[in-house]
C-alpha cells in the first residue's frame, strides 16, 4: 500500500518520497486498530461515529436541532439588548461586582414601576408604560428562550434514541420495558380496586403501565421511521467512508503545507520583482535630477 501510494503521489511533482510516505503512515496509525476490529468482529457499529450515521440517516433532525439553536442564540441577543434598554429606562446603577442579569433588571423594573404607581402626572404615566413595555419584552423573551431549549432537550434526546435504534435496534429497548410492564400488570392483579387504601396505589399502577404502552408504541414507530437497524452493508460503507476521509485529511494537510510553502514563494518574488527594473532606474534618474537641483541652488555645482 505505501509503495502503491508513493508510485501515485510522486510523478504528480507535489509531494516528495518522504511526505507521500507520511501520508501512509499518518493514516495507518489512526486505522490501524479499527482494521484489526474488523478482521476479528466485522463492520461493527463501534466503528462508526455517531456524525456519519446522522449524515446518512438523521440529517433533517440535526438540521432542526441546529436551527433551534440558531434561534435561541438570537433570543438570547435580543435579550440582553432589552436589558440594556431596561437598564438605561430605569437608571439602575449596579453595585460593585455585581452582573447585569435579566432577573436584577427586572427586579429594578419592578421597583421603579411601584414607584411611579401612584403618579398621576402624564410624564409618569408615559414613563411607567414604557417600563412596563419593556419588563413585558423581557419576560416574553426569556419564556421563548426556555420553550426553544426545551424543544432542544427533546430533539436532541429523540435524535440520541434514533441513534442508538440504529446501532443495536429495538430488541433491549423493548425488553425492558416488556420486563416492567408484566412487572406492573402483576401488581395490579394483586391489588383489590374495592379497597379504598389501595385506591391511590391502583391509580399510580395505572399511569406507570400508560406510560410503559406509550414507550413501546414510541420505540416501534421511530424504529419503523429509521428504517431498521443498521445492516452490514450500510455499516460497512460507513466505515470504509470513514477510512477514505482520514487518509483525504492527511493528504490535504501535507498539500495545504506544500499550498502554503508555494503562496509564500510567489509572495516573495512578487516583493522581489514587483518594480520593474525600469521603473527603478526611472525613479533613480528623477531622484539624482533633484538632488543636482538642489547642489546647483546651493552653489556646489555649476
Amino acid at each position: 500500500m505505501l509503495t502503491t501510494l508513493k508510485d501515485r503521489f510522486i510523478p504528480l511533482g507535489v509531494l516528495d518520497e518522504f511526505q507521500s510516505a507520511g501520508v501512509f503512515v499518518n493514516w495507518w496509525q489512526q486505522i490501524r486498530y479499527d482494521l484489526k476490529t474488523i478482521i476479528s468482529t466485522g463492520w461493527h457499529h463501534t466503528l462508526i461515529p455517531d456524525n456519519y450515521l446522522i449524515a446518512a440517516f438523521f440529517q433533517a433532525e440535526a438540521d432542526a436541532i441546529e436551527a433551534m439553536e440558531a434561534a435561541i442564540s438570537e433570543a438570547q441577543s435580543e435579550l440582553a439588548e432589552a436589558v440594556e434598554t431596561a437598564q438605561e429606562l430605569a437608571g439602575y446603577e449596579p453595585e460593585e461586582d455585581e452582573s447585569i442579569t435579566a432577573t436584577v433588571i427586572k427586579a429594578a423594573l419592578k421597583a421603579a414601576i411601584d414607584d411611579l404607581r401612584d403618579s398621576t402626572g402624564e410624564s409618569a404615566k408615559k414613563e411607567r408604560r414604557a417600563l412596563q413595555a419593556q419588563e413585558k419584552t423581557i419576560i416574553h423573551l426569556e419564556k421563548r428562550i426556555k420553550e426553544s431549549k426545551a424543544e432542544v432537550k427533546t430533539l436532541t434526546d429523540e435524535l440520541d434514541l434514533k441513534l442508538q435504534l440504529k446501532r443495536i435496534g429495538d430488541a433491549d429497548y423493548k425488553a425492558e420495558s416488556q420486563q416492567l410492564l408484566t412487572q406492573v400488570a402483576a401488581q395490579i392483579a394483586e391489588i383489590d380496586p374495592e379497597k379504598k387504601e389501595d385506591k391511590k396505589h391502583l391509580t399510580a399502577l395505572q399511569k406507570d403501565h400508560a406510560a410503559l404502552l406509550a414507550r413501546l408504541a414510541k420505540t416501534d414507530a421511530l424504529f419503523s421511521q429509521i428504517g431498521g437497524k443498521l445492516t452490514d452493508e450500510e455499516a460497512k460503507n460507513l466505515i470504509l467512508k470513514k477510512l477514505h476521509d482520514i487518509a483525504t485529511h492527511e493528504l490535504n494537510r501535507y498539500l495545504n503545507a506544500a499550498k502554503r510553502q508555494l503562496i509564500q514563494s510567489v509572495e516573495n518574488l512578487w516583493d522581489k520583482y514587483a518594480v520593474s527594473s525600469r521603473a527603478l532606474e526611472n525613479e533613480r534618474t528623477e531622484t539624482l535630477t533633484a538632488l543636482d537641483g538642489f547642489l546647483t541652488g546651493l552653489g556646489y555645482l555649476r
